[in-house]
């Protein structure tokens, strides 16, 4: 048997070249950080105060950290905002960071920050090998320029959410691509199914994605068995979810019925007063820039891709617009089918439409913190 070469030189030598193969999304994520820094904690906030210390986890970034040191509340759900909208898992991981010792608000920013970057990775992974690397490059600043990248900054779940969905379809992807070079089964499926734990416990809308899970298992290896192994994590945790919330608080669904003391504005009420909340125009024109562009390479994108789209896009803009632009963020079928549309472009409207996302993402950023828009 040859001898397998594993000395540190060459262990450092292959942590380097993988380094230099992900050189673009890791930039990527760096410069997003810079961005959504400056905004968020650097910029001068409404009475001038030139440095926010608590910039990162303004916002729902409070609820994460009433979850991590106070817990859900008992009793029946009141007439006020709770915690009880927020999915467990983006702040239980980051409790087991306060448990060595690490402080509150850092353990959610870095857990954040790390799947904002297993994410960037995750697409350059997705769109590489599919579509080429300049579609992959596109992919991923799209992904971390977009004004909803914001949200991927702060200390929200978003980053875990999307890196979830991306590694998904990297994982199909692969599955898939295996069938068709040697037509034999794959055994990949149970790390789908812990990827869509990961997707439906990190966001309440997560478990609306099990429509596309199972589609893919039907296009790319349909099997009884196969179906299983991907849907059963995600059914268990919803179901221990369900009892939980039912003990604590007499509601099976208070996780979503908990949402009803929410202001939530409506399509129907955004048409009716386009200019009543500024921020909702923002989350509506990054949205529909973003669809404008991307509608026309929809078609080049897996069909079983478009069931995630709709999952994740439909509901939340019939019944609550503002939030669209981070939402659209965490949709990667879209930003990969956006990507092949900024493909076709001359360098002069590329470069006029990143600079635009960026300076978009940053304005965004200022006005959580000045105005609290929503991100």
């Amino acid at each position: 048997m040859d001898r397998v070469d594993v000395t540190p030189s060459s262990a450092v030598q292959s942590i380097g070249t993988q380094i230099r193969v992900w050189q673009i999304p890791i930039v990527a994520w760096l410069v997003s950080r810079i961005i959504g820094c400056i905004g968020l904690v650097v910029w001068p906030t409404a009475d001038g105060r030139w440095f926010n210390s608590f910039g990162l986890t303004h916002m729902d970034g409070g609820w994460y950290r009433i979850i991590m040191t106070i817990g859900y509340p008992n009793g029946p759900l009141q007439d006020v905002s709770s915690a009880w909208p927020f999915a467990p898992l983006y702040p239980f991981t980051a409790d087991l960071l306060t448990r060595l010792g690490a402080p509150v608000g850092p353990s959610l920013i870095l857990v954040s920050w790390m799947c904002a970057l297993v994410a960037l990775v995750g697409i350059w992974e997705l769109a590489r090998p599919r579509f080429g690397e300049a579609v992959a490059k596109y992919s991923v600043w799209t992904l971390a320029l977009l004004p909803g990248a914001v949200g991927q900054v702060l200390s929200y779940s978003d980053s875990m959410f999307v890196a979830g969905v991306i590694w998904l379809l990297v994982v199909v992807d692969r599955i898939e691509t295996r069938r068709r070079e040697d037509g034999k089964a794959d055994h990949l499926w149970w790390l789908v199914g812990l990827l869509f734990l990961v997707v439906s416990s990190s966001r309440p809308n997560g478990i609306l994605i099990l429509p596309a899970v199972l589609a893919a298992v039907w296009v790319v290896q349909r099997s009884v068995k196969n179906i299983v192994i991907a849907l059963a994590p995600s059914l268990i945790f919803l179901s221990i979810w369900m009892i939980y919330c039912e003990n604590k608080t007499g509601d099976a669904l208070a996780f979503v019925n908990s949402k009803n003391t929410w202001l939530e504005t409506t399509i129907i009420d955004f048409f009716a007063h386009p200019l009543e909340r500024p921020a909702i125009v923002l989350h509506v024109a990054t949205f529909a820039i973003v669809a404008l562009i991307a509608l026309p390479s929809m078609k080049k994108i897996p069909s079983w891709w478009h069931l995630i789209s709709f999952v994740l896009l439909v509901p939340s803009l019939i019944l609550g617009v503002e939030g669209m632009a981070r939402y659209i963020s965490l949709t990667a079928p879209v930003l990969i089918a956006l990507a092949i549309s900024l493909d076709r472009m001359s360098k002069l409207l590329r470069t006029l439409f990143f600079v635009a996302s960026a300076s978009a993402m940053l304005f965004l950023a200022v006005n959580v913190v000045r105005y609290t828009w929503v991100p």
